[in-house]
């Protein structure tokens, strides 16, 4: 999508912003509701130190569950960053334009289709 209008790069900019800032609220909810308070109130009562490893460990795993979310805002932040360098719509390894409706379904995807194919089939190599 070489040569996007203005105007479209700004349509795609605030579907990028409004997607980031409702990631950063499901994080902060998901923060607040699995560990927030309850966190503190849970270490307070813990009796011994497996106790105490039980409620890190929790505390651990809910932060954990946030990876993909994490992942997601990187994404989207470095979206911005091509938007902003004019670097946006091109793939990051053989710099060819990056198909229209992938870019319509997926606004943050930094690669081509046929560079994330072999990306994912050398990493289902190397995972063997």
């Amino acid at each position: 999508m070489a040569g996007m209008s203005p105007e479209k790069l700004a349509e795609v900019k605030e579907r990028l912003l409004d997607r980031k800032r409702r990631l950063w609220q499901e994080v902060k909810q998901q923060l607040k509701s699995n560990i927030g308070d309850g966190y503190q109130e849970m270490l307070a009562a813990a009796r011994d130190e497996e106790d105490q490893a039980t409620v890190s460990l929790m505390a651990e795993t809910n932060l954990t569950l946030l990876g993909p979310k994490r992942q997601e805002l990187e994404a989207i932040e470095e979206a911005m960053n091509r938007i902003e360098s004019g670097n946006y719509g091109y793939c990051e390894v053989c710099g060819l334009s990056i198909e229209p409706r992938r870019l319509e379904i997926m606004p943050e995807a930094p690669l081509c289709r046929n560079c994330m194919s072999h990306r994912e089939k050398l990493a289902k190599a190397t995972a063997r």
